[in-house]
């Protein structure tokens, strides 16, 4: 039986996107790797239930910016410093979890 594609985030992917986003950057700060999972797990938890076709920029990218607000209370000057790597984080997720994500596999040498 074949698995849907592309599959729904899962938690662990999402720590992972979030962390190498690093959008605060505290991990180049020499923070711990799970620094980010507080904010990964309320993000997976706004988004399990939505469909590939929802999990878009367009979609994420205010849900991403309104846990920003809250977890690290921040006004519109702060969080426009950190739109950009915001976005670039909801790429990401667009990329692997929306509905053009495409199976990542190892290219030949």
């Amino acid at each position: 039986m074949s698995k849907p594609w592309p599959p729904p985030p899962d938690l662990d992917s999402l720590k992972e996107l979030f962390a190498t986003a690093d959008v605060e950057g505290l991990i180049a700060d020499e923070c711990p790797i799970d620094e980010y999972d507080p904010e990964a797990k309320l993000f997976f938890a706004a988004i399990q239930n939505r469909s590939t076709d929802r999990l878009t920029v367009q979609h994420t990218l205010p849900i991403l910016e309104e846990l920003w607000i809250n977890q690290f209370s921040l006004d519109e000057t702060a969080l426009a410093q950190r739109r950009p790597a915001l976005l670039a984080l909801a790429q990401q997720v667009e990329r692997f979890f929306g509905p053009a994500a495409q199976p990542q596999t190892r290219q030949s040498s």
